[in-house]
């Protein structure tokens, strides 16, 4: 996967929680959800987002003379298609009508203006706060060495500490006969927590799963190793972080 192409999905991810993508482009994200774990927990992260979305801001009370206005406004209009032609539309279609037209007023189209401006600040707030605090989940930096000084990765643990994801990138493309290894230490005993190798471009992501839940280990390192893993590192090390 390049790198570029990754960079669209999240674009698109936001929209994509919310329902707003064309069929097109829903199709484009839902495969590379279906391979990509680090978009899937992004994902779930938007959507928790859009679930607190109707809450966002608080809740009001139309004017009292809007009711009033409005009903005598469909009567106006469905006695105004009565009398120029027998009735052809269903109720429903009378009613669409109606409030197309009172809607389309320049006073209401200011009103309406303002509230989804309203909608889109208090939304954007809202995004930042559930990220910052209600948006369950540790995420891990990892720390390049000088054997890949330009490497990132970060390691994303699960709400429920048992199991978690590792993204990478801008890590050198390897030979066929060498594949990058995660090493996990718990109580000072280091074991395996996996093989990959990356694309092109460097970038990789590998869900983790281990014996013991993945919050009791206190210490992640990634090293070069031949391919099929070593029992314990023998190669150098590109990333590592120590919580």
């Amino acid at each position: 996967m390049h790198t570029e192409t990754h960079a669209h999905i999240l674009d698109l991810l936001p929209a994509y929680a919310l329902g707003c993508l064309d069929a097109d482009e829903a199709a484009e994200v839902a495969t590379h959800l279906a391979s990509c774990a680090a978009c899937r927990q992004e994902l779930l992260a938007y959507q928790a987002v859009a679930d607190q979305l109707p809450l966002a801001l608080p809740e009001a009370s139309p004017p009292t003379a809007l009711k009033q206005q409005l009903m005598q406004q469909i009567r106006h209009e469905a006695q105004r298609e009565t009398a120029v032609s027998p009735p052809q539309q269903s109720w429903w279609q009378t009613w669409q009508a109606a409030l197309s037209r009172f809607f389309s007023k320049p006073q209401w189209q200011v009103a309406i203006a303002f509230a989804l401006v309203l909608l889109l600040v208090g939304n954007i707030l809202l995004w930042r706060q559930l990220r910052q605090t209600a948006v369950p989940g540790t995420q891990i930096a990892l720390v390049a060495t000088d054997a890949a000084p330009n490497a990132t990765g970060f390691i994303y643990i699960s709400a429920d500490g048992e199991y978690g994801t590792l993204v990478v990138e801008n890590l050198p493309d390897l030979p066929d006969t060498q594949q990058y290894q995660l090493w996990l230490t718990q109580d000072g005993t280091r074991s395996s927590g996996g093989l990959f190798s990356v694309w092109h471009d460097g970038y990789a992501s590998m869900e983790i799963f281990t014996p013991d839940p993945l919050v009791n280990y206190q210490a992640f390192g990634i090293t070069i190793e031949p391919s099929g893993g070593s029992d314990a590192p023998t190669g150098a090390r590109v990333l590592f972080a120590t919580r």
